[in-house]
């Protein structure tokens, strides 16, 4: 998949609001091990079934400073889905962006930035993200600039 960093993604953002054909170019032959995702990528073919509305978590609704719902249980090969419902609020899953953030030994970490990127940078209302879950594990995410403010949430991947 697409491993873009935050001002990437930003620009992508900004230049790519339209929900047409999520033409991301594909893979930049970064593959390390499935777990990369972009903040505008589509649901490319998971197999799920058509469960696409159970893995979602709605990011900010109604205005507030939450994830809802704040814990998803999911199985190992899920895709979830973080839809953007105002701006000014990302996801991180990556440790070392914040002391609130924990994932599994042996999992890669996750973000609407790549690793080491810009961890206060947003994703646009009305935008998504996606992450496909490869190990099982309890992963706590946070909204990078609301983490403080309590923007912080759980998916239980169970195999």
């Amino acid at each position: 998949m697409l491993k873009s960093t935050g001002a990437a993604v930003a620009a992508t953002l900004l230049a790519g609001c339209s929900g047409g054909g999520g033409g991301d170019g594909g893979d930049d032959g970064g593959d390390e091990g499935g777990d990369e995702t972009t903040a505008t990528e589509e649901d490319s073919g998971s197999g799920d079934g058509g469960s696409g509305g159970d893995n979602t978590v709605a990011v900010s609704p109604d205005g507030g400073l939450n994830f809802a719902p704040e814990e998803l249980t999911v199985s190992v090969g899920d895709t979830v889905t973080w839809d953007f419902q105002a701006p000014t609020h990302n996801v991180a899953a990556w440790p070392d962006m914040h002391d609130k953030i924990s994932i599994p030994d042996g999992a890669e970490g996750f973000g609407t930035m790549e690793k080491g990127g810009d961890a206060y940078a947003t994703v646009g209302e009305g935008e998504t993200f996606e992450h496909t879950f490869e190990t099982a594990g309890e992963y706590t995410y946070v909204c990078t600039p609301h983490a403080a403010s309590g923007m912080v949430a759980t998916i239980v991947v169970e195999e």
